[in-house]
């Protein structure tokens, strides 16, 4: 039963969008930073914090937080809260554009957003604030699809009524502005990172929509790592196997026409397996057809 459950959660994540995959990664990625920080917290009185999050204070020498910000949520209400804007803002980005185009202005307004957090610091003294949490990205994905239809048709529950999606940019923004200007939780540092990011969005969007992708290069096609991570694993299993075919053959004549056949089924699998991955570097894992995601599904189960 447990192993039932692990094979569906892979198998949840193997078939999701981009955004999907991101939630794992994030979900995943906060747990742990919750429990190593809780622990060093409580033996040695170290913190992770200036190790993951960013900040002008601690940016140098950990320069790599400038990437990492994004991945860990602080607590389980921003966890929650973050993870299901980054569902919904990926759905409606998907309407009109494919899921690399997701990853491209998700990251880039990470790493616009967190450089205009660095600035603003360092100019305004505010150095030892931190910025974490995926908001910054989504407010870019966000922005981006509302300079591309502005008048997009959208709900937000539980009102009964729709509205364009201009206008839910309007109340996110507004309501970022009022938690800073009340100092409740949100500090006009990480504040001008999401407006940063939101512009970044805008903008960007108008230069992309043109097919003048100039800054898309720099950010990885996620199925490239997908591809290469799968390509292993057949790799491993393929070479498991030929191990195990070899074992068969000495141990028992009988089995050669068995172990024959049993080669020849491998060899067209492997086939039919590199067909498939090829088709992702393409086109995407969401472009698969249904018996070809559980024919790489049912594969990889045997790892």
């Amino acid at each position: 039963m447990y192993n039932d459950w692990i094979n569906k959660i892979k198998y949840y994540y193997r078939s999701g969008t981009e955004g999907v995959k991101i939630i794992y990664i994030f979900i995943i990625s906060s747990f742990v930073y919750w429990i190593f920080n809780f622990i060093l917290m409580n033996l040695t009185g170290f913190s992770l914090e200036p190790v993951i999050f960013l900040s002008a204070d601690k940016f140098i020498p950990y320069i790599w937080t400038l990437f990492t910000f994004p991945i860990v949520q602080k607590n389980l209400w921003d966890l929650f809260f973050a993870m299901i804007m980054l569902y919904f803002t990926e759905k409606i980005f998907r309407i009109y554009f494919n899921g690399n185009s997701f990853i491209k202005f998700f990251v880039l307004g990470n790493i616009f957003g967190g450089i205009i957090f660095l600035l603003y610091s360092l100019l305004t003294g505010y150095t030892y604030i931190f910025l974490n949490g995926a908001i910054v990205g989504i407010y870019s994905v966000l922005f981006a699809v509302i300079s591309y239809n502005p008048k997009m048709p959208v709900s937000l529950f539980p009102l009964p009524v729709q509205f364009p999606i201009y206008v839910l940019g309007i109340i996110f923004i507004v309501l970022d502005a009022f938690s800073t200007l009340s100092s409740s939780s949100l500090t006009m540092n990480v504040f001008i990172a999401r407006i940063a990011a939101a512009a970044f969005g805008f903008f960007y969007m108008k230069s992309f929509q043109t097919g003048n992708d100039f800054l898309g290069k720099i950010v990885p096609n996620f199925n490239t790592f997908y591809k290469i991570f799968s390509f292993i694993k057949v790799r491993i299993f393929s070479s498991k196997n030929r191990k195990k075919e070899k074992f068969q053959y000495q141990s028992t004549k009988s089995g050669v026409h068995t172990n024959k056949n049993f080669n020849e089924n491998k060899i067209e699998n492997q086939k039919k397996i590199d067909a498939i991955l090829d088709k992702i570097s393409k086109y995407g894992y969401e472009n698969l057809t249904k018996e070809e995601k559980e024919f790489l599904f049912n594969s990889s189960k045997k790892l």
